[in-house]
């Protein structure tokens, strides 16, 4: 081991973030030293009192001298090197040519992939369990610590095939609260509540930093969701003529048929007409007609615009005509006609299958599908007499899926929508409504950087107070993120704090207070007289919301 005496000591500097970064960078000059020479991918260097593996050199030929910008990722991400394989793949007994001695020793092995649906696929454990299977007999020097408590949860396939940095992601995600901050090649994992401790400091701007920075972000907000409860299964008698094409002839089966979707929710992209799932779990508008129409045998596409060329335009509707909805070429929506006066459709989210007065909502235009005209004008058919049922298995909703949005959160910061909530177990659309509040992100992101006066080590997880005087501002935050220039004297080292929905909450509330006070300063000045100042017989609006502020700083 050598010691880096050329490394220019302003460029040295730590760069962390919870869960994400652990890394160095410096830069040394050519002194014709044995240090310096070391500086070569994949060996280690030690900066304060963590190992650090270098990963890219960038030399830099300028006036003579040689100086090269090095960057270095923390020990502990050597990780991915350790592999852990699952003892269910297949093994390879030796070599499968035909002329091998040890295939005729030992065999061919069994190359039958493994079944998602083994029993042993979900696992009820904790992080300790996951840790020993990839670290425990590891020849890599890595040992590891389970700080705090954490529940038994069920995790899927958590021994599967993969690396050591594999291991820690399926722990992440399986315990999204726990933080892992290694210490050298000791790999850590604590609980929230161990991570993050209060120590008593604190960051009062202007006293202990020069600089404060409040970023607001709310790229990942979210407020609106279609919400998905349980399931039940339900032995019920549906009508073959779903998969079979076979849903009887004239004008009464097509609507009969058409009305037995009434009530069946609006779902975009649903799973009827040409998409192959079970429509009574929801259709859209197009899914909804191509769906009536797979019900007689006719295969129509299930998106508006490639449905206009299955059909000619008449005047008048009759039963199962095509209604659009927009301009030929960009039609948008589509209904179908019960009978000249009345239509069925899908009609948008949050809604559900429904018939309407064709006059209440008349579309741009009609067509009539020949095969569908034909099985209407079909008289004396089997409408009623076929025996077309049979008994099924349907999956039921506990409630039908619908949209929700937090109202406290729309009405501060509008609408932002978000993929589906999903539950397996819940049964109640009130308990759906609490589940998807705390699934939601309700509030912009508040981050703090805070610019230290001097560079003692920041500690990851310390819970700060922060004071922001001007802005009557106090919070308490942790730090998740920092750049420590453990060796300048130049750069100041910074800290970055997150925040949350109460914080930022906190923040505006501080600001709404002074603006109020502000204004109601130059409402007394600008109404009394005896506050005149300076010997000024009248102020003007400017001058006194001026002296307000200076009064509310």
């Amino acid at each position: 081991m050598a010691v880096l005496q050329s490394v220019l000591s302003d460029s040295i500097y730590i760069q962390w973030e919870v869960n994400n970064t652990y890394q160095a960078q410096l830069t040394a000059y050519d002194d014709g030293s044995e240090a310096f020479n070391l500086l070569e991918v994949q060996n280690m260097v030690k900066i304060t009192d963590q190992w650090f593996m270098i990963k890219q050199i960038q030399p830099d030929y300028s006036g003579g001298i040689t100086t090269v910008d090095v960057t270095l990722s923390h020990i502990s991400n050597e990780i991915s090197r350790i592999r852990s394989y699952n003892a269910k793949d297949p093994v390879d007994w030796g070599d499968l040519s035909p002329t091998s001695e040890d295939n005729h020793k030992n065999g061919q092995p069994d190359l039958q992939v493994p079944s998602d649906n083994d029993d042993d696929q979900t696992k009820e454990v904790t992080p300790q369990d996951i840790l020993d299977c990839i670290f425990k007999n590891n020849n890599f020097g890595v040992t590891y610590q389970v700080i705090g408590k954490f529940n038994k949860i069920n995790v899927d396939d958590p021994y599967a095939s993969g690396s050591g940095k594999d291991y820690l992601d399926r722990i992440k995600e399986a315990w999204p609260d726990c933080v892992i901050y290694p210490d050298n090649l000791n790999i850590r994992v604590y609980s929230h509540d161990e991570f993050y401790k209060n120590y008593g400091n604190r960051i009062d701007y202007l006293h202990d930093t020069a600089e404060i920075t409040l970023s607001y972000d709310s790229t990942d907000m979210s407020n609106s969701a279609r919400l998905v409860g349980a399931s039940y299964s339900q032995e019920t008698t549906v009508d073959t003529g779903l998969p079979n094409g076979n849903a009887g002839k004239g004008a009464q089966a097509v609507i009969n048929d058409a009305k037995k979707y009434l009530g069946v929710p609006y779902v975009w992209g649903g799973a009827g007409g040409a998409r192959g799932g079970n429509p009574f779990s929801g259709m859209d508008c197009s899914s909804y007609v191509s769906q009536v129409y797979k019900d007689f045998g006719i295969n129509i596409p299930a998106y508006v615009p490639s449905m206009e060329p299955y059909g000619h335009r008449v005047g008048t509707p009759q039963t199962g005509d095509m209604g659009f909805y927009g301009s030929p070429g960009a039609s948008y929506h589509i209904c179908l006609a019960l009978d000249s006066t009345t239509m069925i459709y899908e009609p948008a989210p949050g809604q559900a299958c429904k018939t309407q007065s064709i006059a209440s909502y008349p579309p741009q235009w009609w067509e009539r599908n020949d095969q569908m005209a034909a099985i209407v004008g079909a008289s004396g058919g089997d409408d009623g007499d076929a025996d077309n049922t049979t008994t099924d298995s349907k999956e039921m909703y506990y409630f039908a899926p619908f949209m929700y949005q937090n109202a406290e959160s729309v009405k501060r910061w509008g609408v932002f929508y978000t993929d589906d909530i999903t539950s397996d177990t819940i049964q109640k659309k009130d308990e759906m409504k609490k589940y998807a509040d705390t699934q939601f992100k309700l509030n912009p992101d508040l981050e703090i950087d805070a610019t230290l006066e001097d560079n003692k080590r920041p500690i990851a997880g310390e819970l700060i107070r922060v004071e922001v005087k001007p802005k009557n501002f106090v919070t308490t935050v942790a730090v998740v993120g920092y750049q420590w220039y453990p060796y300048s004297k130049a750069t100041q080292s910074t800290e970055t704090l997150n925040s949350n929905g109460k914080n930022i909450l906190d923040y505006d509330n501080a600001q709404r207070s002074k603006v109020a006070a502000i204004q109601g300063n130059v409402h007394k000045l600008m109404t009394n007289t005896d506050t005149v100042q300076s010997g000024q017989e009248t102020w003007t609006e400017s001058e006194a919301e001026q002296y307000a502020q200076s009064e509310c700083s």
